[in-house]
């Protein structure tokens, strides 16, 4: 099997929603904590500063994944690492619920992202399944 080409990566639904994910998790972060970068929000001592960076980086992971999987020559390791997948967005919703009881300022958009993120479940299982069905 050929590596697949970036073109094809691209059009990928859960490679756009993954992208898309990131970008609002990144202007949640910096709404919540106002206007911090990465690294200042992951040295602060503020909780919400430590969750939103959590969120980001979580975020952040995805997208090289689903590249790392789409170049996966074996099929076997590429199913598993399609379905390892989870971990992330699992992990994101979970801090997006921690955020959102926290009494943080960008509730709305908090909940955004896990409407955002129950979408990318779904499009991760029909992925899932469209690998399995290639075996």
């Amino acid at each position: 099997m050929k590596n697949a080409s970036n073109s094809n990566i691209k059009n990928l639904i859960i490679y756009q929603k993954s992208l898309d994910v990131f970008k609002l998790s990144r202007h949640i972060a910096s709404y919540i904590t106002y206007d911090k970068d990465i690294i200042a929000m992951h040295n602060s001592k503020n909780y919400l500063d430590k969750y939103a960076d959590k969120l980001v980086i979580d975020a952040l992971g995805l997208v090289p994944k689903i590249v790392e999987t789409e170049n996966e020559t074996n099929q076997i390791k590429k199913v598993k690492q399609a379905k390892s997948l989870r971990f992330f967005i699992d992990r994101l919703y979970y801090n997006t619920r921690h955020l959102e009881t926290s009494k943080t300022n960008g509730t709305d958009f908090i909940k955004l992202l896990r409407i955002e993120l129950k979408k990318l479940r779904i499009i991760h299982k029909q992925y899932v399944r469209s690998l399995i069905q290639l075996n």
